[in-house]
C-alpha cells in the first residue's frame, strides 16, 4: 500500500533528496519558493511549511536578500537545535546523571589522549574557585560546570563539546535541586582526586574516579528522592 504524502511532505522529501545526494551542497542557494511550487505542483504555502521545518532543524538557513541556503550538515549543528526542546521539557536529574556516568567516563579518556598543560591549569583554577565558593550554591556549581566543560573541550571532539554544553545549559536551570540533592562535598573530594590522577597522567584512575564521582552523585540524588 502506497502512503500518499501531503504537499508539504512532498517538498520536504524533494529537498532532502537533493541535499543527501550532494546535488545541493553546503552553502548552496536552493530553488526559490516559486520554483519549488512550480516544479512540484504544490502551493507556496506548502513550500513555506517545508522550508520552515528544514530551517528549524538547522538543515537550511534563510539569508535575507540572498534566499535559502544549505547548512553545513555537522552533528554538532543538529545537537544545538535540541537544546530549546530539552530545556523546555521536564528534565529528570537522575536521568541526566545516569547519562553523564558513561559520557564523562569516556571524555576523560579522550582528554588524556589530547593532554594539554593549559587545560590542566584551568582545571586547577576552577577546582580552587569551587572550594572558595563552597557556601555559594550558584557560584559553586558554575565552577563545577566549568571544570567538567574543560575536560569536554579538551577532547577536541565537536560532538562531545556540544553535548557537554547542552547538558550544562540545562543543569544551570536546576542548580538549587542539584545543590540540595547531591551536595557540594561530593564534587570537592572527587574533583581533587581526579585532578591529581590527571596530573600523574593515570588515564585508568582518572576515568574510574570520574565514574565513581557521578555514581555517588546519582546515589545521593536517589536517597533524597526516596525521602521526599
Amino acid at each position: 500500500m502506497t502512503i500518499e504524502l501531503s504537499p508539504s511532505e512532498k517538498v520536504y522529501n524533494y529537498i532532502m533528496e537533493k541535499i543527501v545526494s550532494k546535488e545541493w551542497k553546503p552553502k548552496t542557494k536552493i530553488m526559490s519558493e516559486n520554483q519549488l511550487s512550480t516544479e512540484l505542483n504544490v502551493s507556496r504555502i506548502s513550500v513555506r511549511e517545508a522550508l520552515e521545518k528544514l530551517v528549524a532543524f538547522g538543515i537550511l538557513d534563510k539569508k535575507r536578500g540572498s534566499g535559502t541556503v544549505v547548512n553545513e550538515l555537522k552533528p554538532s549543528n543538529f545537537l544545538k537545535n535540541l537544546f530549546p526542546i530539552m530545556a523546555l521539557s521536564e528534565n529528570d536529574l537522575e536521568e541526566i546523571l545516569e547519562f553523564r556516568i558513561f559520557f564523562e567516563y569516556g571524555n576523560v579518556h579522550m582528554f588524556m589522549e589530547n593532554y594539554d598543560e593549559e587545560n590542566v591549569k584551568k582545571l586547577k583554577e576552577y577546582y580552587e574557585k569551587m572550594v572558595d565558593s563552597f557556601d555559594d550554591e550558584e557560584q559553586y556549581h558554575l565552577y563545577d560546570f566549568y571544570f567538567h566543560n574543560v575536560i569536554a573541550k579538551g577532547t577536541n571532539n565537536p560532538i562531545v563539546i556540544t553535548i557537554s554544553e547542552t547538558l550544562y545549559s540545562i543543569l544551570k536551570y536546576n542548580i538549587k535541586q542539584l545543590y540540595h540533592d547531591v551536595g557540594p562535598d561530593n564534587a570537592i573530594y572527587y574533583h581533587k582526586v581526579i585532578l591529581e590522577a590527571i596530573e600523574k597522567r593515570d588515564v585508568a584512575l582518572a576515568s574510574l574516579l570520574m565514574r565513581r564521582h557521578l555514581e555517588d552523585a546519582l546515589e545521593n540524588a536517589r536517597k533524597i528522592e526516596k525521602k521526599s
